[in-house]
């Protein structure tokens, strides 16, 4: 068999773009296509990773899934079509460390891992810190470090991070695109698509965001481009846009309701679906299609005067959409609606509507899912995901619990879930067929927001992400005085305390075996001295970072 000649020896260097600190980069030349195979091993397991002939290693050949702060043995083999070979040629690398303390990373305990059990892959989570402060709040600095950092990582099944994507402006929703990349949407309202490396691929930015336009990036017509991105089987996007209206003679109390009115500037939202050049052809819009009288817990409270509408009130708060691929048509979840709508794609028309029956008019009654078996609404629900036909999982926060004028239910009666559902939409009736509350009675969480739930595709397990977990002490006390109410911050002695006043903490779980009702992993970040806020907004299992066309993997750990 006939050997390659290089024109240059192999050698590794560490990543060119510091964002991205864990990957590495193979590089030789050589004047014909050739297919790359790399053997890695890190003392624990080994893995390899083979490129095709797509891959110029004069650009570098990306090596993923590495450790922090362990040395790496790789082993390099070169193959062209034609049978001839090169090597293997023998390497050596050592990640750096990840960041000493927890202001740029959270503590890492791995209390469970059945890696037989689970499904294969990295749990990547987008993760946020903030300081024991309400957002609105917070000194100029404290918002500073809030808003001005953002991080991605990933886990293997042992709990180690073995990549990091770290930013500087704060991240809500991620997404794996077809083509391997990250796709995300940035809180100043800009969408951002990067490679395993961390080099952006592209980005839009919603062209009236209050924030001014953004260079090199595609401008998408709206106010904002917020919460979970989508990517739909067309390679179109779907995104969340928030837009304003200004309502006269709207609330000023919503458990009052007879309480004087006046025009208030109204945050809902338009779903768009737009194209990689970034031209809208699809949207729909809450204004248009629901009713602005219908309010729920959550209108009244800051969530957009610290992102550029001051004094607004959050109507919708849109929070999660996804396209259903077995009908094509859209799921929408409302935070503030108590709701999750599934919207005809073609038509506009809302199908139907899984929520709280209550203050819908006699115009949306027809759309409302008849509850049957044991089943218990969603309250201030996040991200929808499809599981099957006409069927569901999502993260329900479950707090509060009802809407105005009841009373809010204590936050010891408020108990965070995933919770999976199944829509008979011939007999427009919904039943519940599975919740992680059934499974989780010994340490129950509160989570007041964001959240994610997922079932994993080849194992049919469910990953459930718990965002912000509060101190049990105080969340699960029926006698304390936490409150919902975010605007509550009485003069004089303190009668009442928001979660966002405790440390706040990420349980990530995965629930297999039988009915998944055996946790075979669970992971939680934290701060242990409690002085940092740290939370994930969500995440995904991935099966593989590289793109369709390299194939990875792993052997049996060698320790």
């Amino acid at each position: 068999m006939s050997s390659i000649d290089l024109i240059t020896a192999p050698h590794v260097e560490k990543n060119p773009n510091d964002r991205v600190p864990l990957v590495a980069l193979i590089y030789f030349d050589v004047n014909v296509s050739v297919s790359s195979t790399v053997e890695v091993n890190d003392g624990h397991k080994t893995w390899r990773v083979k490129f095709n002939e797509d891959y110029n290693p004069s650009k570098g050949l990306p090596i993923v899934g590495m450790r922090a702060d362990t040395e790496h043995q790789m082993k390099l083999s070169v193959n062209n079509q034609k049978g001839a070979t090169a090597g293997p040629f023998e390497l050596t690398y050592r990640t750096p460390r990840l960041p000493d303390g927890t202001i740029n990373m959270p503590e890492v305990n791995l209390i469970t891992s059945n890696s037989s059990a689970m499904e294969t892959g990295f749990t990547m989570l987008s993760i946020r810190r903030s300081s024991l402060m309400r957002a609105h709040w917070a000194t100029p600095k404290q918002a500073e470090f809030e808003k001005k950092w953002g991080l991605i990582a990933a886990f293997d099944e042992e709990g180690e991070v073995i990549w990091t994507y770290h930013s500087d402006a704060r991240i809500a929703g991620i997404h794996q695109l077809k083509n391997g990349n990250i796709f995300f949407h940035y809180v100043d309202f800009r969408t951002v698509e990067i490679d395993i490396c961390g080099n952006i691929i592209r980005q839009f930015h919603a062209s009236d965001r209050p924030f001014g336009s953004v260079e090199n990036s595609i401008p998408i017509k709206a106010q904002s481009l917020h919460h979970q991105p989508h990517e739909l089987e067309n390679g179109n996007f779907l995104a969340l846009t928030a837009n304003t209206q200004e309502i006269k003679n709207y609330y000023t109390d919503i458990i009052d309701k007879t309480a004087p009115r006046k025009t208030q500037t109204v945050v809902g939202d338009n779903i768009v679906e737009f194209t990689p050049e970034g031209e809208i052809v699809w949207n729909w819009n809450t204004f248009d299609h629901l009713d602005t009288d219908r309010v729920g817990y959550g209108l009244l409270e800051p969530y957009w005067w610290v992102r550029g509408f001051p004094g607004a009130l959050d109507w919708t708060h849109g929070n999660g959409v996804t396209g259903d691929p077995h009908d094509g048509n859209i799921l929408i979840s409302l935070r503030h609606q108590d709701a999750v709508l599934k919207v005809d794609i073609n038509s506009g028309e809302i199908i139907w509507i899984l929520g709280d029956h209550q203050d819908w008019n006699s115009e949306y009654k027809s759309k409302l899912l008849t509850p049957i078996d044991n089943l218990t609404w969603p309250y201030h629900g996040h991200n929808p995901r499809v599981t099957g036909p006409n069927k569901f999982i999502m993260y329900d926060n479950g707090i509060i619990g009802t809407l105005p004028p009841h009373p809010r239910k204590k936050p010891a009666k408020c108990l965070a879930r995933a919770v999976e559902f199944e829509v008979d939409v011939e007999n427009m009736e919904v039943r519940q067929i599975w919740s992680s509350a059934e499974y989780d009675t010994e340490a129950p969480v509160i989570s007041f927001a964001m959240g994610d739930a997922h079932r994993l595709e080849n194992t049919g397990n469910i990953m459930v992400i718990d965002s912000t977990c509060g101190p049990r002490r105080e969340v699960l006390s029926d006698s304390g005085k936490l409150t919902w109410d975010d605007v509550d911050w009485r003069m004089g002695p303190r009668d009442s305390w928001h979660p966002t006043d405790f440390p706040q903490w990420v349980r990530v779980r995965e629930y297999g075996g039988q009915n998944n009702n055996e946790v075979v992993f669970e992971l939680n970040l934290l701060d242990s001295n409690e002085i940092i806020n740290w939370q994930a907004y969500g995440g995904l299992r991935v099966a593989s970072f590289y793109p369709p066309g390299v194939e990875t993997g792993y052997d049996s750990s060698t320790s």
